[in-house]
């Protein structure tokens, strides 16, 4: 059956998302990338080539079979994030989780939905993934790492086993995270952070080894 999918959001992180979705398409994966939904390109402009279908308040108003991908995203702003795809009231029954063919999925991994994994990430077995993470190229998740909701990892950055991040975190490219360290919510570990000790709600760390800066 084929898979509709419609991303929210536009040009970066959800041109990401149409590149795993051309590449799925090139595997033989019978997936559509149908549109996007936008709040600042008109109706019936282009992103790419793809149209823009409405507003992501609009999202009802489309087929019962499309599914969606939330790729909306800034740095700095993961709590507004969240509560925007919250407001959405989208059950989430009806957002898509992409995997890039090319990532490494261990035996045992649970990925919950409206999940992204790009090209060449690696997630261990035992890992596990809430709803609506980013998990981008090159990223290597441990064995036993538990994401909660609507967090963002990036590109090679490392966690290490039993690693938990909690909801809305941002880690950014290049950084570390060491085995058994809890990362508090909406917090934001910096590029090229190592990070070995647990990390309070809404700090943002920076350095090797990381410390709080705000």
């Amino acid at each position: 059956m084929l898979k509709k999918v419609v991303i929210i959001g536009g040009g970066g992180n959800g041109l990401v998302v149409a590149q795993i979705v051309l590449d799925l398409i090139k595997t033989g994966e019978p997936i559509e990338l149908v549109g996007f939904l936008n709040d600042n390109i008109p109706v019936g402009e282009h992103i790419e080539c793809w149209p823009v279908l409405g507003a992501p308040h609009e999202w009802d108003r489309l087929d019962g079979n499309i599914s969606f991908v939330y790729a909306l995203l800034s740095v700095g702003k993961m709590k507004v994030r969240a509560e925007k795809f919250k407001h959405l009231n989208i059950p989430q029954s009806r957002m898509a989780t992409v995997v890039h063919p090319s990532a490494s999925i261990g035996f045992n991994v649970k990925l919950g939905s409206g999940v992204v994994v790009a090209a060449n990430a690696v997630l261990q077995p035992g890992a596990k993934v809430g709803n609506n993470c980013f998990i981008r190229a090159n990223a290597n998740l441990g064995h036993d790492v538990a994401l909660d909701d609507l967090v963002d990892i990036g590109p090679n950055s490392t966690l290490c086993g039993y690693a938990h991040v909690e909801e809305g975190v941002q880690i950014a490219p290049n950084s570390v995270v060491r085995d058994s360290v809890r990362i508090g919510t909406y917090s934001t570990v910096a590029a090229g952070a190592a990070i070995f000790k647990d990390v309070a709600p809404g700090a943002t760390m920076l350095g090797n080894p990381a410390k709080r800066i705000r």
